[in-house]
């Protein structure tokens, strides 16, 4: 397959990324059933979910589509949180974001370029 500027493997790159991010939660969830887990672990375990699903669908779309690695990788991760964001917002979540959430942006942001920086490179 010749790598070109086709966009589409970058939303076929959040939609992976979106699987990992379920797949995931569904496994953490049963874990929680049987055992009690503490706020902190969750909520380390949920960046830790998110920075995964980030990773996996920036380099699924980057080595894809061949260039840009930086600029696709924070074109997915805009996506990706824009969709979770509205995912969260409608099964009832508050709609504003907090101090937390611009830092959660912030790294993702960061772990979206680089993982294109070095998708590309791979």
């Amino acid at each position: 397959m010749e790598k070109g500027s086709n966009y589409l493997p970058a939303v076929e790159g959040v939609l992976r990324g979106f699987t990992i991010t379920v797949v995931l939660l569904l496994i953490f969830a049963v874990i929680m059933t049987f055992i009690d887990i503490g706020s902190r672990v969750r909520y380390i375990f949920y960046v830790i979910t998110n920075i995964l699903s980030i990773m996996y669908g920036v380099i699924y779309a980057v080595r894809r589509i061949g260039k840009k690695g930086w600029l696709v990788g924070i074109g997915v991760t805009l996506l990706y949180l824009f969709i979770l964001y509205i995912v969260s917002v409608v099964s009832g979540n508050s709609a504003a974001i907090s101090s937390y959430g611009v830092k959660r942006l912030l790294l993702d942001l960061i772990v979206g370029a680089l993982s294109g920086m070095i998708a590309i490179n791979l």
